[in-house]
């Protein structure tokens, strides 16, 4: 573990107000990117992930846990696909506010880490469920696709 890292591992314990991380995020963040939001967040996950690497995709609901972004339960898993659902307050809200709520992010962060562990180029993709107040975050891969 590397100073930030062990920094970070600090932070986890404190409390930190979802009016700052959403004004950062839903605010701050579309103004200054534009057009381009949602494709710098998906590979703004992308990057994290390589950067906080997990070791099975079991791992990746205690991740989202720890940062914050909601809970995220596996929901299906097939061969070169799986399939998970995330909800929370946070999340609930931005369905409820946002005209067009983004969870790139998220994606990103999912697709890159399955790409680490199974070493194919994988793709993940966002389905929101306004009514049910969650987001279905599918990842997909290709066995003939190498990383």
């Amino acid at each position: 573990m590397n100073k930030y890292e062990a920094n970070l591992a600090q932070l986890k314990e404190l409390e930190v107000s979802a009016y700052g991380y959403e004004l950062i995020r839903e605010v701050l963040l579309p103004d200054m990117l534009g057009q381009d939001y949602a494709d710098m967040m998906y590979w703004a996950g992308k990057n994290l992930a390589r950067k906080f690497q997990l070791d099975a995709w079991e791992d990746i609901p205690a991740f989202f846990h720890d940062a914050s972004w909601g809970t995220l339960t596996i929901v299906h898993s097939k061969k070169q696909e799986l399939e998970f659902e995330l909800e929370g307050p946070l999340v609930s809200n931005r369905l409820k506010y946002q005209k067009e709520p983004c969870f790139q992010l998220e994606a990103g962060f999912i697709a890159e880490q399955i790409q680490l562990m199974n070493e194919h180029i994988a793709e993940s993709y966002e389905q929101v469920k306004k009514r049910a107040e969650k987001v279905v975050l599918t990842v997909k891969w290709d066995l003939k696709d190498p990383a």
